[in-house]
């Protein structure tokens, strides 16, 4: 006489789990961090395995579920949508390293040097170490995969679109290219500052060569204010990350 195996789903659950999974999957590939190109894909899949398997067992089944083949791609673009909402803040600190970059003068190379693809700046590897760990400090790592979790109980499996969660977007695009801004506003404030007296130079002394001279200077001077400001950066990059996260929490929990 066989017993029956300890653990077995039907086929309805077989359903549900796939589209659990197609979820996590996207979450996983647009998250923050968790996304990141230097992350395996075999790492990034067993990660998504690992949290559908945890996150069945809670997850809600809309009463009338569409079909799968409606519902898979909804639930893969659903994940897909929240990790990049959340991805946002990162997004937001990269703005504001690209554009103190730009008034320093430090992106000209990027554009003028005709054998280099990439267009990050010189200050692109302090701005994504600082949003990253301001992302571990403030334990917004547990806090992604609670907003998943949530995200099953606000959009059941097979409910179809969200109708609100497009003006969410709407209002978190908002808020990371105002706040990136605002975090960049006082170093790119003096370096305007910066520009204008050295204009005002040019038309008082015409024998200074201000194309020579304003370079270095905005360079030096905006290299001094950028390293008194960085306390200000990290409480306003940590504020971005603040705001985002309880924003996107909001709808999805």
């Amino acid at each position: 006489m066989t017993s029956a195996p300890a653990f077995a789903l039907s086929g309805g659950e077989v359903t549900s789990f796939f589209l659990v999974l197609l979820r996590c999957t996207g979450f996983i590939v647009a998250a923050p961090l968790f996304g990141h190109h230097a992350l395996p894909r075999t790492v990034k899949a067993a990660l998504a395995m690992f949290l559908g398997g945890i996150l069945f067992s809670r997850a809600v089944v809309a009463p009338g579920a569409e079909a799968v083949a409606l519902a898979a791609p909804i639930e893969l673009f659903l994940g897909l949508s929240l990790g990049f909402l959340l991805s946002l803040g990162f997004g937001a600190i990269s703005l504001a390293g690209r554009l103190i970059a730009l008034q320093l003068g430090l992106s000209l190379e990027a554009v003028l040097n005709p054998l280099n693809t990439d267009p990050s700046t010189a200050l692109d590897p302090f701005f994504g170490v600082l949003a990253g760990l301001l992302f571990l400090a403030l334990g917004l790592h547990v806090e992604t995969v609670r907003i998943l979790a949530g995200s099953f109980t606000a959009f059941p499996i097979g409910a179809g679109w969200p109708l609100d969660l497009g003006l969410v977007a709407v209002q978190v695009i908002q808020m990371a290219l105002e706040l990136g801004i605002r975090i960049a506003l006082p170093v790119s404030l003096l370096l305007l500052l910066v520009e204008l007296g050295m204009g005002l130079l040019s038309r008082a002394v015409p024998q200074v060569n201000v194309f020579i001279l304003g370079l270095p200077a905005k360079l030096l001077i905006g290299t001094a204010a950028f390293a008194m400001a960085i306390p200000t950066l990290i409480a306003g990059a940590a504020r971005v990350l603040d705001l985002i996260y309880s924003t996107v929490a909001r709808t999805a929990s």
